[in-house]
């Protein structure tokens, strides 16, 4: 037997470089230009172009590229085609960048003019994963069979949503694939709680570094009857033992006392892509929502709740904080109104502001930076920021009080008058 495998290196580089929807991008935007040149009537073969010839041709393309129906591509799409592009030259062992080799300037010149184009057309608005608003998440914890623990679909239901909820998870991504070792229930000073023990290729983290990574979000217990913990447990207490996949079809007919809930049949990719959209429309929520809402409600809620980035990116698993903007790009109506406020008392006018500080503290009590805020304080503490304009998170110590600060590259003198 053979000690070294017979692997085909370019076969083998090709097959692992890169996810399947890295993949399905690099071929959408290749193929787009492909149209485009055959319809030019031109060498569609760029690897055989020199950095000049494939700078003219691109600056055709960006010029008069269109969707088929003749309309403007939206400026997502824009961007995802020429990063294809140039993932697909340095995929196929090119040394071009046609983004930042100079050759390429006046291509690029012409897509940063498109892109101003946009607004103009329509096209300009990056599309954004919305957060579940505090309303609708409350209306799907309190619908009575949405999140129902009493029956198989309200109780996958509710495990599934609170995986992708307390894991930060991204939309369908591996999710179909979870198996029940992926996760393990441990009790630690008193405290249950629900970790994922085993780590997974995925979008941030394609394993080809030595970066450390944390251990991710944890789901705490919590002593009220929508404990997180109680519903896992029981979930994999109602498993059909043949299969190890995490999420399992409901059965069409069962009782209570019955042991086995679930068929053993796992739930398929497509069946998990519609699972937000289905229940937004069985809850009447607001909007129709996608799993990777989920992933904003998370994110969002722990950044109106005053967590720093670099902690919310330890659950989220983004390896560079900046990220995080692109779901916290907005701060609340309430908050607005509380900036305004607080203006319009700087210039002298009528009107006092709240201190939302002191009326957060009193809501969450005594909270240490480092505690894992269960699932009803933070629903409660996001309602109370909104209520309150809040703009930070209080920490308590004997005596009263005290907000929590977070200063950076400055020099602070604080007159601390508490007694």
């Amino acid at each position: 037997m053979s000690r070294f495998g017979n692997n085909n290196p370019v076969t083998f580089r090709e097959n692992n470089l890169m996810s399947k929807k890295t993949k399905h991008a690099t071929n959408f935007s290749i193929n787009i230009l492909n149209d485009f040149l055959q319809e030019r009537s031109v060498n569609t073969d760029i690897l055989s172009y020199s950095k000049e010839d494939l700078s003219r041709v691109l600056e055709d393309f960006y010029s008069n590229a269109r969707m088929k129906n003749g309309e403007l591509y939206k400026k997502n799409s824009l961007l995802n085609i020429r990063q294809g592009i140039g993932r697909y030259l340095k995929e196929k062992g090119s040394n071009i960048d046609i983004i930042t080799d100079p050759h390429f300037a006046k291509a690029n010149s012409c897509f940063s003019s498109l892109l101003r184009k946009m607004p103009a057309e329509g096209k300009g608005a990056v599309v954004h994963h919305p957060a579940l608003t505090v309303k609708d998440l409350k209306k799907l914890y309190g619908h009575h069979f949405i999140f129902n623990i009493n029956t198989p679909q309200g109780l996958l239901n509710k495990v599934v949503f609170e995986i992708m909820f307390y894991f930060c998870r991204r939309g369908q991504e591996n999710f179909h694939n979870l198996h029940v070792q992926d996760f393990e229930i441990i009790s630690s000073n008193g405290q249950k709680y629900v970790q994922k023990v085993t780590s997974e290729f995925s979008k941030n983290h394609q394993g080809t570094t030595n970066e450390i990574e944390g251990t991710g979000g944890r789901m705490y217990a919590t002593d009220s009857e929508l404990c997180p913990v109680q519903s896992f447990e029981k979930y994999l207490s109602k498993r059909h033992a043949g299969t190890d996949r995490l999420f399992l079809h409901s059965k069409n007919i069962f009782s209570d006392d019955e042991a086995v809930w679930y068929r053993n049949e796992p739930l398929g990719v497509n069946t998990m892509k519609k699972f937000m959209k289905n229940i937004s429309k069985s809850a009447g929520l607001s909007r129709e929502y996608t799993n990777h809402c989920i992933r904003s409600t998370t994110i969002t809620l722990l950044n109106h709740c005053g967590f720093e980035s670099r902690h919310i990116a330890t659950v989220s698993g983004h390896r560079n904080k900046s990220s995080l903007s692109s779901y916290c790009y907005d701060t609340s109506d309430n908050q607005k109104k509380a900036m305004s406020n607080a203006l319009s008392v700087c210039k002298g006018q009528a009107g006092t502001v709240d201190n939302p500080v002191n009326a957060v503290s009193e809501s969450m009590g005594s909270h240490n930076s480092n505690d894992i805020m269960t699932d009803d304080e933070l629903v409660n503490c996001t309602l109370t920021l909104e209520a309150t304009h809040g703009v930070g998170v209080a920490q308590s110590y004997s005596g009263g009080l005290q907000p929590k600060f977070l200063f950076s590259g400055c020099n602070v003198t604080i007159n601390n008058h508490y007694h």
